[in-house]
């Protein structure tokens, strides 16, 4: 039985010094009740509320460095106040999380005091030396700056988090089977093996007791390599489940898998979080009354790191045999779904075909479906869309192209092909759409307008009625012009077609369109018998629109796109070198292909694993990297 409970607390509650001493002071009758001394101290807060020092505020920072992997955690205190709202700066490459907010009041020798402490988790997105500025402070009595706070990001640490020790708090690894009375992780894949590129949906869980409160410092991680994890939610589903005889609070992530280099590999995920452990502490009255507790109760912190079972996983080559032409590498299961419109056009009209693909599998190496054959057409480059419906891999891609047929003799659309490799039946398939029936109509020919005729009298200019030029003129016989009954205008000279000026510059323009269009065969006619040329060109144009979505990206910051342009870039590059299917490239053929120090190995496998994880680079390592690109690609020319 499962049934959704919210586990996540972000707020601590102390008990203020202050009300310590006054329990002491208090006589207390044996059948006195808790809720009467609560009543009582509710009722003497009013009198301390004059009597707060002067403000002050101090931020610190439990270490002077961490981990890439890991967060700090930052505490701003401030003394002789009742309020306090931090606002916190923006800080490129740091995110900042508030985890709760305490306060507490003391009476020491009839002085009144009250503080205000603000957990922060700072959490950062590269390495490197950071300070976090000045810190406003708004209170209740004004507002105070904090001063600024300088420490070190280093590299992740994939090892055993060691124990650190900071106002009483501690950190520790716990890893499935060691400690899941407290905790623990689980990691479901759906299948062990699967094939280069394909989506494997995974479950992740986290266990926390049911007795045990936590709050969450970062998403899981995949520890290992060789496979990338699908981004994932922010917002788990929160559940709680009977494990042991004992219950849980459960989060699960759904989320998928794939594989980017072929062989066995050792993976693990983990989970940086905070566990909050009530302190048993003696009523009053004595014992352990239930109700002081759960009121005055305060926790301690223990900061973990869960991490589940190592998982051996193994990633397959795809095989060779059978492998279709054309074959982009996508993996699943699919449906083609073909329309177009209008069906009835004049020469020349363009025709909207629309291709959907929907299904489960790896849906960022489906690739638009190719015409049987392109013969008597004009395509336009397609535009897409991804939609998706259900669990991970799960959904449909529109691919929306225009057509124009060159024949209007043409009487349907060809098939349409797509083709994919099936890892049930661990065959390739392909689906063919029929074509689709076409009328190509002639376009009707509007009938010239007829010629008003006026005819001059007894020398004056008066136009003749309808009816009248209709008796006066003779019908054209067999489409000749009708007879004119004017002379018109009459010239005293002729001047010969050659000798006029309008005609001299049009015969210069033609013959110099004339040897433009000489000059323009004979290279067609050398690039034709070229094909190191041709493929020299291709790269060429194909580098320089890359490069412009490249720079693009670049300007808006758009890491994801920035990446994935370059990924386009190296297939594109190399399908024309290699001579094979640019969609069709994984990194598993650079690393055959491409000597181990090539730089276009780490670029393509950073586009991999932020398709396929969401990693994000910053502006500096995305402006190297273009320069580094350019530079690789223009070689292998």
């Amino acid at each position: 039985m499962k049934s959704r409970d919210n586990f996540s607390y972000n707020r601590i509650m102390k008990v203020p010094g202050f009300i310590k001493g006054l329990l002491r002071r208090v006589p207390v009758h044996p059948s006195s009740t808790a809720l009467g001394t609560v009543l009582f101290l509710l009722l003497t807060l009013p009198v301390v509320q004059s009597a707060y020092a002067e403000v002050e505020v101090t931020a610190s920072l439990n270490v002077s460095s961490f981990p890439l992997d890991r967060a700090a955690a930052l505490t701003i205190s401030v003394t002789g106040a009742r309020s306090s709202e931090p606002q916190m700066p923006e800080v490129e490459g740091l995110r900042f999380y508030q985890r709760g907010q305490s306060t507490q009041m003391n009476l020491i020798n009839g002085a009144y005091s009250a503080s205000v402490s603000t957990l922060f988790h700072v959490e950062a997105f590269r390495e490197g030396d950071f300070t976090i500025p000045a810190i406003k402070v708004v209170t209740g009595e004004g507002t105070v700056m904090t001063r600024p706070i300088t420490f070190t990001v280093t590299a992740p640490q994939a090892a055993t988090v060691q124990p650190q020790t900071s106002g009483g708090s501690s950190s520790a690894r716990l890893r499935s089977g060691e400690s899941d009375k407290v905790a623990f992780l689980r990691v479901l894949p759906v299948k062990e093996k699967s094939y280069s590129g394909e989506i494997v949906p995974v479950q992740i869980k986290v266990y926390f007791r049911d007795t045990i409160k936590a709050n969450l410092n970062s998403l899981p991680q995949l520890q290992g390599d060789g496979f990338v994890l699908q981004q994932l939610e922010r917002e788990p589903e929160q559940t709680r489940e009977l494990v042991n005889d004992s219950r849980y609070n459960v989060l699960s992530w759904q989320s998928a898998l794939s594989g980017i280099k072929e062989g066995v590999h050792q993976l693990s995920v983990d989970i940086a979080a905070t566990l909050l452990l009530p302190e048993q502490r003696t009523s009053p009255f004595g014992g352990h009354d239930p109700f002081f507790n759960n009121f005055f109760s305060s926790y301690s912190e223990k900061e973990v790191t869960i991490a589940s079972p190592p998982l051996s996983l193994t990633v397959l080559p795809l095989p060779l045999d059978g492998k279709p032409e054309g074959f982009s590498g996508a993996i699943g299961d699919f449906n083609l779904d073909v329309t177009a419109s209008p069906l009835t056009v004049a020469p020349g009209d363009p025709i909207t075909l629309t291709m959907t693909i929907s299904g489960q599998g790896n849906f960022d190496r489906v690739q638009v479906p190719k015409l049987a054959t392109e013969e008597g057409w004009k395509t336009y480059t397609p535009s897409s869309e991804f939609l998706k419906d259900g669990g991970p891999g799960h959904g449909k891609k529109i691919f929306e192209q225009a057509l124009v047929a060159k024949d209007q003799n043409l009487q349907q659309i060809p098939a349409i092909r797509f083709s994919y490799f099936d890892p049930l039946s661990t065959t390739y398939k392909t689906l063919i759409a029929d074509p689709v029936p076409l009328n190509i109509q002639e376009r009707e020919t509007e009938e010239a307008p007829s010629v008003a005729v006026k005819v001059d009298k007894d020398q004056g200019k008066e136009e003749m009625k309808p009816a009248e030029a209709e008796q006066e003129v003779v019908p054209p016989l067999n489409g000749l012009a009708p007879l004119q009954l004017t002379p018109g205008e009459l010239n005293q000279e002729l001047t010969p077609l050659f000798a006029r000026k309008w005609f001299q510059v049009l015969a210069g323009l033609l013959l110099l369109l004339l040897l433009v269009v000489l000059v323009l065969k004979l290279r067609a006619a050398r690039y034709a018998g070229n094909a190191r040329l041709q493929r020299e060109q291709a790269m060429k144009h194909l580098l320089l629109l890359r490069v412009q979505e490249i720079e693009q990206a670049l300007a808006v910051n758009d890491s994801r796109g920035f990446l994935a342009a370059c990924r386009r870039a190296i297939q594109e590059q190399l399908g024309l070198v290699w001579e094979m299917e640019a969609g069709a490239i994984t990194y598993a053929d650079l690393e055959k292909r491409l000597s181990t120090d090539s730089p276009l190995l780490p670029i393509f496998r950073a586009a991999d694993e932020s398709a396929y994880g969401g990693q994000e680079l910053n502006p500096q390592e995305m402006q190297g990297i273009v320069s580094e690109l350019k530079k690789e690609l223009e070689g292998l020319r």
